[in-house]
């Protein structure tokens, strides 16, 4: 197209040359014609063009925006999972805490109740032991009263 009009231009040159005033006139006028419409089609490229770069800069913008938003959904989506995770983590160490409380407490139960059937077997022990004791004194007792009772045997 700019060709074609660069053609006019230099058919108008030539006709300039070879012709009188008034078709001068005309050719001045069919030049300004095909300059304005030159001028047009280059406005009307140029028109396209910067439609088609604001189309494609309304197009990034919009990519950019969806992109920055994403990545603030995901920043915060990171963040709650840390959360989350922190969460987790203190719920664990609390049911963990529960779990030693309460066999801390199991334990405690167990060593006293181990204590008391303990005391009770010495206690019994000890009883039996006093018994057996006591036995051995009065036999100890009643054997020495025999050889009290039972004249010695002279030497005579």
């Amino acid at each position: 197209m700019v060709d074609q009009k660069i053609d006019g231009v230099g058919r108008w040159l030539k006709a300039w040359k070879a012709s009188d005033l008034l078709r001068q006139q005309e050719l001045v006028e069919n030049l300004n014609d095909a300059v304005l419409a030159a001028i047009a089609a280059v406005d009307e490229g140029v028109r396209g063009q910067l439609e088609k770069l604001l189309v494609d800069l309304a197009e990034l913008v919009n990519v950019t925006v969806g992109q920055n938003a994403s990545s603030q959904f995901l920043a915060e989506l990171q963040t709650l999972r840390g959360r989350q995770a922190v969460s987790a983590a203190v719920q664990v160490c609390q049911v963990l805490m529960f779990v030693a409380y309460l066999l801390t407490i199991l334990i405690i139960y167990f060593v006293k109740r181990c204590q008391k059937v303990r005391e009770k077997n010495q206690r019994k022990e000890f009883e039996l032991l006093e018994k057996k004791l006591q036995t051995n004194k009065a036999k100890r007792r009643a054997a020495a009263a025999r050889a009290k009772s039972v004249p010695a045997p002279s030497q005579e």
